[in-house]
């Protein structure tokens, strides 16, 4: 297990978000989120065997903290950045993420439920399927 990190000490960039603490989250999380309700006959699906990706929203680790308290008090959040900023590759409704604290301790599942274009902006909303 990581060791405890004081959060302002540590830049979100540098937070390892594929440890052990993120992947026990996603198990839990699939399991009380029922993503796994029915066994397959193919052998595990990739929503069984990987987890979605995590991410950490904000310039500093209190930031971070402050946004997923809102969002976890909440129940929903959005976001909103460039199209240059997401490369090519717009968010989709129904996709999830893990939503990580400015430690990088994951926080919530979340599902993109609207994604709105509007000139050069993209804003991504999303509500939370599971938190811990």
């Amino acid at each position: 297990m990581d060791p405890e990190v004081e959060p302002s000490a540590v830049e979100l960039s540098e937070i390892d978000f594929d440890h052990e603490e993120l992947r026990v989250f996603w198990d839990l999380a699939r399991f009380h989120a029922k993503l796994n309700a029915a066994p397959t006959y193919f052998g595990p699906t990739t929503l069984e065997s990987v987890p979605p990706p995590a991410w950490a929203f904000g310039d500093s680790a209190e930031e971070s903290d402050a946004f997923v308290d809102t969002v976890l008090a909440e129940e929903r959040g959005s976001t909103t950045a460039t199209v240059a900023d997401y490369a090519g590759d717009l968010p989709r409704a129904g996709v999830l993420s893990i939503l990580c604290d400015g430690s990088g301790r994951p926080r919530a599942l979340i599902e993109v439920s609207d994604v709105t274009v509007t000139g050069d902006d993209v804003t991504e909303s999303f509500e939370v399927v599971y938190q811990a």
